[in-house]
């Protein structure tokens, strides 16, 4: 860490490269939880969030990438191949790019893996490879994905780079590196450390130096339970294989549910600390240790001699933002508020805009209505098609020359709050939905209209809702702002009344026919 740089500004051409290194920003955050997250808070106890996800790449993964990668300076021009599905993989892609402008990164991935995963891999940039079988294979399986890349490697050493985060020493001696150090720094009453566990690197090193410095911390690894999947970690019975010096390091093993592993993330990120399902488990896991110290009267031994406090840090290592479905499918109900007005979700779901609604002079009506005046047929003639939805009483009690006149079932005046009372807005969503799709004579003759169809009701709400659906179904349409109310305002002298208004089109030919060009469907 670089003390002169307290104002975490990185400026030059190696800039980036600055922004990555730890050594030259400030610490990382160490946050105190609330204490309405903390149960043990009345027993002394006080814990405290590590976030390693204010790393640039927002992850705990980010600081073995590193370490990985500056010390294999060859693999600046080889292709870089990682078995991993999340934080690894990102962060190798974005430290080679930071570091040697390499963007030839590929990520091995199980079939298994959710579809939203791949996009997000793919958004930063990643070249993604599926694989088949056993999605988290026992790392020395020669049969398993993580051997036979370390093969492929070593095979063409001179164009490929495999890092191997289970097996490269760089991983977990960049916890020694960095992450120890800093939280030494932080809290050097520090008394209990709680890691989750996947490749276990962070959880190795770190803990590894904090004993170095502390003998009495307490190490703690956390693993979801056997077939309970959480993003990032792995099972207690697949670590035995791991070649990090977890073992020496780690005082016990827990493991945690992936229910309560993303029910502690979501607690912890609605509190203000944003932290994902890997962040929740080393947190739940830390919960139950605790738990148990005091329940078998142990938790006072555990104490610092000076404070006389229990200090315990866990790490926020990921966040919730790729796993946001996961926390609906593992959650019930009982977590999240209801939606109001659900139904929403199944109707009215066509797109408005605003260039869709027109005012009077935008949509030329004055020269609309002075042509009618003169014109035989003037949907026909000027090519554009004015379409009322009012009920027919309105219509006869006056429209412009030359209005299809279409009322729409139901409506007999402006209804009140249409777009905030969801009863009447499907009630006319279904009953325009119907007439888009299945009132023949409208359709033939909207066919026939070469130009754009302009949509009029009595207030212009109704017109908003024909226009975004008759736009999902391909019409050139506009609605009026105001309705027919603005009309008024503006040309009443204009329209008329017309008592031939009830008189019903059966097609185009007749449509041409009529001397007025007044058209009702009904």
């Amino acid at each position: 860490m670089t003390a002169e740089n307290y104002l975490n500004v990185f400026k030059g051409k190696d800039s980036l490269r600055k922004f990555y290194d730890p050594d030259c920003a400030p610490p990382l955050p160490l946050v105190e939880i609330p204490e309405k997250l903390n149960p043990f808070y009345s027993d002394n106890v006080r814990i405290y969030a590590k976030l390693l996800t204010a790393l640039p790449a927002q992850n705990v993964k980010a600081l073995p990438a590193l370490n990985m990668l500056e010390k294999e300076p060859s693999c600046a021009g080889k292709s870089i191949i990682e078995s991993s599905s999340g934080s690894t993989v990102t962060s190798l892609s974005l430290g080679a790019r930071v570091l040697y402008d390499n963007d030839d990164v590929h990520a091995y991935i199980t079939n298994k893996c959710e579809y939203g995963r791949l996009k997000q891999l793919l958004f930063w940039g990643l070249k993604l490879n599926l694989y088949g079988g056993p999605a988290q294979p026992e790392i020395q399986d020669e049969r398993g994905i993580v051997a036979r890349l370390e093969r492929l490697a070593r095979d063409n050493a001179d164009s490929i780079y495999n890092p191997n985060q289970y097996t490269n020493e760089n991983n977990w001696k960049s916890h020694i590196r960095w992450t120890g150090p800093q939280l030494w720094k932080q809290l050097p009453e520090i008394n209990v450390f709680a890691m989750g566990m996947g490749s276990a690197g962070c959880v190795s090193g770190t803990g590894i130096y904090l004993k170095e410095q502390k003998p009495s911390v307490k190490v703690l690894g956390v693993c979801n339970a056997v077939n309970d999947p959480v993003p990032g970690p792995r099972p207690a019975p697949l670590m035995e294989c791991s070649q990090f010096p977890w073992r020496e390091t780690v005082d016990q093993v827990i493991s945690v549910s992936s229910k309560a592993s993303f029910a502690a993330s979501l607690e912890l990120s609605r509190q203000g600390i944003a932290a994902g399902p890997s962040s929740g488990m080393a947190l739940q896991g830390l919960l139950d240790w605790l738990q148990t110290e005091k329940s078998e009267g142990r938790l006072s031994q555990h104490a610092d001699p000076v404070t006389g406090g229990v200090h315990c840090v866990f790490v926020c290592c990921d966040l919730p933002h790729m796993h946001l479905d996961q926390y609906f499918d593992k959650l019930d109900d009982s977590y999240f508020h209801p939606i109001v007005n659900k139904e929403l979700l199944t109707f009215d779901l066509d797109k408005y805009d605003i260039t869709w609604e027109l005012s009077c002079d935008d949509a030329r009506l004055k020269a609309f209505i002075s042509a009618s005046e003169t014109l035989c047929n003037p949907l026909k003639e000027l090519g554009i098609a004015l379409l009322d939805l009012r009920h027919a009483s309105a219509y006869d009690a006056g429209h412009i020359k030359g209005t299809i006149s279409s009322p729409l079932g139901g409506l007999t005046e402006p209804p009140k709050s249409l777009f905030w009372d969801t009863e009447v807005l499907y009630k006319h969503w279904s009953s325009m939905t119907s007439k888009f799709s299945d009132d023949a004579r409208l359709l033939k003759l909207l066919a026939n209209c070469a130009g754009p169809v302009y949509v009029i009701c009595y207030d212009g709400e109704i017109a908003r809702l024909a226009t975004a659906v008759m736009r999902a179904k391909g019409y050139e349409a506009f609605s009026i702002k105001g309705g027919m109310e603005a009309i008024r305002r503006n040309f009443g002298s204009s329209l008329i009344e017309d008592a031939r208004a009830a008189e019903v089109v059966d097609s185009q030919e007749s449509l041409q026919s009529l001397p007025t060009a007044v058209v009702r469907i009904e």
